[in-house]
């Protein structure tokens, strides 16, 4: 793909799908969506400034340090010698020649290096014909041009053929390493990205008690509960009489004020002391609830308060507002915001996606 202009490489994700894919089931089109918006967070934290923060320029330079010293200790960064070759197959062709030809011809080669015929092989089937080997073991002695082929192939992997003034070529990495990025590259992309996500924009973060009422209202079937519900409060008192009293005071005021309120009254009546139990609660949950509104099982009447009852309403299987499934609901509506935010900065960053090119290279590289 392309993000504002610079080609992100399959090396690169193909690096993190096989690590991700070593220890979790996830196919290469699912990690796809994960891999773009990694991608976009790093761009849109450029885009946003991030980097020039105070903050995350001493966090880069404890990173360097840590990559320098982790390099010093002998691990191989990328650009480096590395265990097997780099080599570079062309068929010479006159500039002024067609290449048509030698295009198609090495077409064909291409396919049968995929299929395993040796380079070797290929070589010494064709004796008439100017093909010619370079070999390197260091990257930073190959072209411009082979380096940035080498990028969009794994170890093991070779390019499809592609022209320069010498003529048409095929890449082969015979390494054991992908070289579409080095480890500071990693690691810079993973602090930015992580610098995104510490200080995202308001525009995913926030949301007002409006917008999530409308965002429910909108979505209530979805919302629809699989057993019934009951909204109030579960009350132990001493008596039926008590209970009655306190049916009065309570009646007009919110759930979310009942037990401050009979806190107060009880200090000033000890007639009213009672032990409240306010929520929304579903069949199965509580078992007053079960008995006094869903008309099923016991329960064990408490001891010092043995007249319970309870004040609400049934709800049976849809919520009456936003707030009875606000967990679930700000989860949902954040997640959908985060969503639209993404959308527009595909758009701001110029995505371009080949979503066809994960169904032609397989994880192991050889394609």
């Amino acid at each position: 793909m392309k993000i504002d202009g610079e080609d992100i490489y399959m090396s690169e994700f193909d690096y993190f799908y096989n690590n991700v894919a070593s220890h979790m089931d996830c196919s290469r089109d699912e990690y796809f969506h994960y891999f773009l918006r990694y991608k976009m967070k790093v761009y849109d934290a450029k885009r946003l400034g991030l980097d020039k923060n105070a903050d995350y320029e001493r966090k880069i330079k404890r990173l360097e340090a840590a990559i320098l010293s982790y390099d010093n200790a002998g691990y191989v960064d990328a650009g480096k010698k590395r265990n097997g070759a780099i080599k570079l197959l062309t068929y010479r062709v006159c500039q002024n020649n067609d290449m048509s030809g030698a295009i198609a011809f090495m077409n064909g080669v291409c396919s049968k290096l995929k299929s395993g015929v040796t380079l070797q092989d290929i070589c010494d089937s064709y004796p008439e014909l100017t093909l010619q080997v370079y070999e390197s073991s260091e990257l930073k002695y190959c072209l411009g041009e082979i380096r940035s082929e080498l990028q969009k192939i794994q170890a093991g992997g070779c390019s499809s053929p592609f022209v320069s003034p010498e003529g048409v070529n095929i890449v082969l990495n015979e390494s054991n390493t992908s070289f579409g990025c080095s480890i500071s590259d990693f690691a810079v992309d993973a602090l930015l990205a992580s610098e995104w996500d510490r200080c995202r924009p308001d525009d995913c973060m926030k949301c007002s008690d409006d917008e999530l009422e409308h965002y429910f209202k909108a979505n209530k079937k979805k919302y629809m509960w699989e057993l019934p519900h009951y909204k109030g409060a579960v009350i132990h008192c001493k008596n039926k009489k008590t209970a009655s009293k306190i049916k009065k005071k309570l009646r007009k005021l919110p759930v979310e004020e009942w037990t401050e309120r009979l806190r107060y009254l009880s200090e000033e009546d000890f007639r009213y002391a009672a032990i409240v139990e306010p929520g929304l609660f579903c069949i199965g949950e509580n078992e007053y609830v079960d008995k006094l509104v869903f008309k099923c099982g016991n329960y064990n009447p408490k001891e010092e308060y043995p007249y319970t009852f309870v004040i609400g309403k049934c709800l049976d299987y849809m919520p009456g507002s936003y707030e009875d499934v606000y967990d679930v609901l700000l989860k949902d509506y954040m997640q959908e915001k985060e969503n639209r935010y993404f959308d527009e900065l595909e758009r701001k960053l110029r995505v371009e996606k080949y979503i066809d090119v994960l169904k032609t290279v397989n994880s192991s590289g050889s394609n």
